[in-house]
């Protein structure tokens, strides 16, 4: 038995524990589901190349160091989600407000955010927030599509799919990424997995899904250098989605023993090496703790760089990653530390129990907040909340990223309620000579 195999089953266990725990009462929006489930992502499916070929066993023991405190923060996470459950139990009445109008109002605006609000990220903490901002467009396509599905109304259910893949199709043509894309993805199914009624064809369809991930991801990235250097050109539209249809133009199904496809998740989806290897240096005592530096550094991440222009923090982590590693890494590509990474080489295997307990608590507590406010109509904390869930959704991340990427969502998320309740009073001004008439007549 592989020496991965016993975490990659704790931590797909600590996955259906979670599923188990939302579907209970389905009294949630998914938040920490998509978490876990991102958080996998980048873990498991790395962990799991040594079940197929032994190809790449010159790295198994820092591997396996990878996956065990995956393990680890994945059981923790859960856990920090059932107390957070717990202290919150009471479940209001359903208000009944005007909903469709509010998810076209989330969906669209999101995407106008996303893709025509650019020219202004160059202003001082603009960029986070338009950033952050811009997600309310997932709330827009869970809501619709869990709607849908619980009225079966396919052509509904056909509109909204098609209206959540607008955003990942367009990231992957502009920019040549998929990672941004699948994590929105994601976060919109994870509403769909706890809403959904049927557990046996809900995991017929997530085990489908997942194939078909892997299948896309790896015919992704054996041609994804080509089609950036399109995309990266300037080339026209129309060029850039020739590209995209001849990288599946010689399509594969994914192959577990084919190693091309298997390296494929070794260099992209196995967050456990750069773990490891911390861990193992750490271990040797070839580089220091942290002791919280980066987590302070978070804290810190707070302030606007509007408010403190000469703020020596940074998103990005590539720094601590080679630091940490030794590892001698390209600066033009960005290096996640990640949430296992960064708590492991704070305070070691404690600061991963502990800190995934944590933040288990806060999602839970914000998707409990979220659905809560749904349920009561209350739709301006209910952006707030979601907004603020999304943020802490960063699995590959690190601290600052997380820390200053939810406040930039608070500040989003008051603008939104702002829009929205102004859209709302022009509506009724609009709508309000209509009824007059109506009554005269």
């Amino acid at each position: 038995m592989s020496g991965t195999l016993p975490w990659i089953l704790i931590c797909m266990a600590a996955y259906v524990w979670l599923a188990w725990l939302l579907r209970r009462d389905r009294f949630s929006l998914g938040l920490p589901l998509a978490y876990l489930a991102g958080l996998l992502l980048i873990h498991v499916p790395g962990a799991s190349i040594f079940l197929f070929t032994n190809a790449f066993d010159f790295n198994k023991s820092v591997i396996e160091i990878g996956i065990r405190l995956a393990a680890i923060g994945s059981l923790c996470f859960v856990a920090g989600v059932v107390v957070a459950r717990l202290l919150n139990r009471k479940r209001p009445a359903y208000v009944y407000v005007e909903r469709r109008e509010f998810w076209y109002f989330c969906l669209i605006g999101g995407l106008i955010v996303s893709f025509g609000l650019g020219f202004l990220s160059d202003l001082p903490s603009l960029r986070a927030a338009i950033d952050r901002g811009s997600a309310l467009w997932m709330l827009g396509a869970l809501s619709g599509l869990r709607w849908a599905l619980s009225r079966v109304n396919v052509k509904a259910m056909a509109t909204w799919a098609v209206a959540t893949m607008i955003y990942p199709v367009l990231i992957l043509l502009l920019g040549g990424f998929m990672s941004y894309g699948s994590a929105a993805v994601i976060n919109v199914a994870s509403a769909l997995v706890v809403s959904a009624r049927n557990t046996l064809k809900l995991a017929a369809v997530g085990t489908l899904t997942a194939f078909l991930g892997l299948t896309i991801f790896v015919n992704y990235f054996q041609h994804r250098n080509e089609y950036r250097d399109v995309a990266w050109s300037g080339a026209g539209f129309g060029t850039r989605v020739d590209a995209v249809v001849d990288m599946f133009s010689n399509f594969h199904w994914f192959d577990p023993n084919d190693d091309s496809q298997l390296d494929a998740l070794d260099k992209r989806l196995n967050q456990n090496y750069f773990v490891g290897m911390a861990a193992l240096r750490l271990q040797q005592e070839q580089v220091d703790y942290l002791y919280g530096r980066s987590i302070w550094e978070g804290v810190e991440a707070l302030i606007p760089r509007a408010l403190w222009p000469d703020k020596p923090i940074y998103g990005g982590s590539g720094h601590i990653v080679a630091d940490m590693t030794g590892l001698h890494l390209n600066e033009d590509t960005s290096w996640g530390v990640g949430n296992v990474m960064e708590l492991d080489i704070n305070f070691g295997t404690s600061g991963v129990a502990i800190g995934f307990l944590i933040l288990g608590f806060l999602l839970g507590w914000l998707d409990y907040k979220a659905a809560y406010a749904d349920a009561r109509g209350d739709l301006g904390k209910l952006m707030l909340f979601f907004l603020l869930g999304v943020a802490l959704i960063q699995p590959g991340g690190s601290i600052v990223e997380i820390s200053g990427g939810a406040a930039a969502a608070a500040v989003a998320a008051f603008v939104w309620r702002w829009a929205w309740e102004l859209w709302l009073r022009r509506n009724r001004q609009l709508s309000a000579p209509a009824r007059q008439l109506a009554a005269g007549r």
